[in-house]
C-alpha cells in the first residue's frame, strides 16, 4: 500500500465515523420518540369558558404555535415540540371593528380568503366576556406547560 492509498484509506474511515458521530448526536438531540406533541384542552376564568380568542404556545423551540379558541372553550395547538412552553391567552372582542376605509377591508378580506386561514368562529353576542390583558403574552402570563408526545392535555384555569 502506497502513501497515497494509505492516506485514502485513512479519509473513509475518518468520514464514515464522522457520520455516525453525526447520527449519534441527531438522535441524543431529537431522542427516538416522537418530537413534537398536539395540545388540545379548555382555557376558563373563574370557571366562565372563554368562548373566543387565542392560545398561544412559545415550545422549546423557540418559536411560536397557535390555536384558535371554539365557543366551548376548547382549542388545539398541533405540533408543538416536546418540552417545556410557555403559554398564552389573547381573547379580544370579537364584534369590535377596526375604523378602517372600506378598500382597507376588501383588500384583508381578499388576503385572507388567499390564504385560505379561516377566522375563527364568532360566539353568540354576549357570551364574550373580557380576561386580564395580561395573560396574552406567553412571555409575562405566568401560564407554563410541560409538552410530552403525542398529545398533551392542558387545562388552563385563570384567576
Amino acid at each position: 500500500m502506497n502513501a497515497f492509498t494509505h492516506q485514502l484509506e485513512g479519509a473513509r474511515r475518518f468520514t464514515a465515523r464522522a457520520g455516525w458521530i453525526a447520527l449519534v448526536a441527531v438522535f441524543a438531540v431529537t431522542g427516538c420518540g416522537k418530537s413534537h406533541a398536539d395540545v388540545s384542552g379548555s382555557v376558563s376564568y373563574h370557571g366562565r369558558p372563554v368562548v373566543y380568542g387565542t392560545v398561544s404556545v412559545i415550545g422549546a423551540d423557540q418559536m411560536t404555535y397557535y390555536g384558535h379558541i371554539q365557543p366551548d372553550g376548547t382549542f388545539t395547538v398541533p405540533r408543538v415540540p416536546v418540552g417545556p412552553a410557555r403559554v398564552g391567552v389573547y381573547s379580544p372582542d370579537p364584534y369590535y371593528e377596526l375604523p378602517v376605509p372600506q378598500s382597507v377591508k376588501l383588500q384583508m378580506e381578499q388576503a385572507r380568503k388567499e390564504s385560505g386561514v379561516e377566522p375563527p368562529p364568532k360566539p353568540p353576542k354576549g357570551q364574550w366576556f373580557k380576561i386580564p390583558q395580561k395573560y396574552a403574552d406567553p412571555l409575562t402570563s405566568g401560564l407554563t406547560a410541560d409538552i410530552v408526545s403525542p398529545t398533551t392535555p392542558l387545562e388552563l384555569k385563570l384567576d
